[in-house]
């Protein structure tokens, strides 16, 4: 396969298209299930709000692939004034961390709903089921995908943060890189 490289110091427009797409529909994710405690069991609102985080969630799981393929045959290009080491390195455990959120998390939601018992549609097609049903294991698989999802948004946070720092801060082109 032929790398892509980018052209100045931005990164290339198909990676920044899935960075962006995806944050959003991580966003979405986030939005949608913590409304949803804003309405009573059994209520539209609420049912609609769990689809939609469903949905969500589905939509990260299905661009996981193209992301992970576009940035691996799209480098990134250097950062300018270099970093220190270590915050290359901390960068890079972090972006390992989000790529395994990114496909860990959505992967969760599909066997605790589906050990719940339910099916799953995205575009109005029926995902295989890849569990049988088993109460108890979908309430374990659900608080790890919680626990997966809160800890998803403290490193999106921090990613967000360091991004912001380096470009008020470091005065370097880290953020320029993905806007």
């Amino acid at each position: 396969m032929t790398t892509i490289l980018p052209s100045n110091d931005k990164a290339s427009l198909p990676l920044r298209s899935l960075h962006w797409l995806m944050a959003l529909a991580i966003a979405c994710a986030w939005a949608f299930i913590y409304s949803k405690g804003l309405f009573a069991k059994g209520t539209p609102q609420r049912s609609f709000l769990s689809s939609a985080h469903i949905f969500a969630g589905l939509t990260v799981l299905v661009l996981w692939l193209p992301r992970a393929a576009v940035r691996r045959f799209s480098p990134l290009p250097t950062i300018r004034p270099t970093p220190p080491r270590w915050q290359e390195q901390l960068a890079r455990v972090m972006h390992w961390l989000l790529y395994l959120g990114m496909l860990l998390i959505p992967i969760l939601g599909i066997l605790f709903v589906q050990a719940g018992g339910k099916d799953i549609s995205f575009f109005g097609l029926t995902l295989p089921t890849f569990i049988g049903t088993d109460k108890t294991l979908s309430h374990s698989i659900k608080d790890v995908h919680e626990t997966l999802g809160l800890a998803m948004l403290y490193l999106v946070i921090a990613h967000a943060g360091a991004a912001i720092w380096h470009h008020l801060f470091q005065r370097d082109n880290t953020l320029r890189r993905m806007v």
